[in-house]
């Protein structure tokens, strides 16, 4: 009985990494207000010898994101395009399923984008006069922009972290393991282990977040005070604005003009699989029960279902690239940084390659933003005010990008013409499809 005590006080002491990102924000922001109190950068003890060190601590863990960044998204691509299976199935539903995911992740990325310049959720606190010294990356034109995402050297671009140029190469590489057939198990597997192992050092950093937003949070705080606070507040309204213009608008444009159905009947079958992304912030959570769900009460059929749904938990990421869209623009914004037209549109076409990389667990979307940052040139201190917030934002993007494979799947049944559309008007069954 005692061992059970134990390790039921073990269990409640163990809190989820939100909680603790959530205690390590408001320890920042306490403990950076008082060091601004006590007169931040004009003390010369905060500033010779506390500031430094709290900078060491969200330095050393965005050091490591960036670390992770280039081999989770080659391992992941590579694994994903493994996950067809088939090149018969990438040359029907599969190439259609691909397309989809680009056009809806651009779709996606250029509301964030679009918001972002109207409600310009960095403006009013300009945390440095960089714009001088930062040299924003210009779009080149449209064929040297293809030429652009083929790496002419595979090994340089990894080396370099040209992301782009990654990505194409390690889809080039799953298609071509999958047509070798069953000799290319064994490299198969070792693909999906590395892809695993990736995911566990992605976990081992998760657990320094905290550390590191302490650390970003209470510098932030010492220099600039509370008026910091007006525009994360104004970044979580634009986030959510465009997560639900996507699901409202968008996703019911798809239904209603490609699937031919009802939005409302969807989102009543799509509501559980959409609930649970919400809660637990991972489409691999909502996964099972979309599963379930998608045959039996939307009447898609079940190869395509188990087809599109898993694919989708690691290509489909629309709340995910409007965070993309938001988050650079916030950094410039709060840099006073202006991005031209050509610097946006070249954001939309990263943001949507570089949400194929991206995979169905928490934080990763906080992961792989800083890619984004780093490729467009701009400062990486803004990241970590997103960082203290992204639980919250991160529960619209993943039950936005959970909702978005559903939709997928429901679409590419009706262009097949396999859609049951008796079972998906049939509105009897009002249980669980468990």
């Amino acid at each position: 009985m005692a061992a059970q005590t134990t390790g039921g006080v073990k269990e409640k002491k163990k809190q989820p990494l939100y909680v603790k990102i959530f205690i390590a924000l408001f320890a920042g922001i306490i403990f950076g207000y008082i060091l601004n109190f006590m007169g931040g950068v004009e003390n010369p003890v905060i500033n010779e010898y506390i500031l430094p060190f709290l900078q060491f601590l969200g330095d050393f863990f965005i050091k490591l994101i960036k670390m992770i960044v280039v081999p989770l998204v080659f391992f992941c691509i590579i694994d994903a395009a493994l996950s067809l299976g088939d090149i018969k199935k990438l040359r029907s539903i599969g190439v259609k399923t691909i397309l989809w995911f680009l056009f809806s992740s651009g779709i996606a990325a250029t509301i964030g984008l679009v918001l972002a310049n109207i409600i310009q959720p960095g403006k009013g606190l300009i945390l440095g006069t960089i714009e001088n010294t930062v040299e924003v990356k210009e779009l080149p034109g449209v064929y040297q922009t293809i030429l652009d995402l083929l790496p002419s050297n595979p090994f340089a671009s990894l080396t370099n972290g040209d992301m782009m140029p990654i990505i194409v190469f390690s889809l080039f590489l799953g298609f071509a393991i999958i047509s070798i057939g069953d000799a290319a198990k064994p490299l198969a597997d070792v693909i999906s282990v590395c892809s695993q192992a990736m995911f566990k050092i992605v976990n081992m950093i998760l657990g320094i977040i905290p550390f590191g937003v302490f650390g970003l949070m209470s510098v932030s705080l010492a220099k600039y005070g509370l008026a910091i606070f007006g525009p994360v507040l104004k970044f979580i309204l634009t986030d959510y604005l465009a997560s639900i213009i996507m699901c409202v608008v968008v996703y019911s444009i798809f239904l209603i003009f490609i699937a031919k159905v009802s939005p409302i009947k969807f989102w009543k079958k799509a509501f559980e699989p959409w609930m649970i992304a919400f809660s637990t912030c991972t489409s691999s959570a909502a996964l099972p029960v979309s599963m379930e769900v998608a045959p039996k009460k939307m009447g898609v059929p079940k190869d395509i279902a188990s087809f599109v749904l898993p694919l989708g938990a690691t290509a489909n990421m629309n709340g995910t690239c409007i965070y993309f869209g938001i988050i650079v623009l916030f950094a410039a914004q709060l840099y006073g940084i202006d991005l031209s037209v050509s610097q946006q549109i070249m954001l939309v076409v990263q943001a949507t390659f570089l949400s194929v990389g991206c995979a169905a667990t928490p934080q990763i979307g906080l992961v792989i933003s800083l890619t984004l940052l780093t490729q467009m040139g701009l400062p990486l201190e803004a990241y970590a005010l997103v960082a203290g917030i992204y639980r919250i934002i991160d529960q619209a993007h993943t039950s936005t990008n959970s909702a978005g494979d559903l939709v997928t799947a429901v679409c590419i049944s009706a262009l097949q013409g396999e859609l049951d559309r008796d079972k998906f008007n049939d509105m009897g069954d009002g249980k669980s499809a468990a």
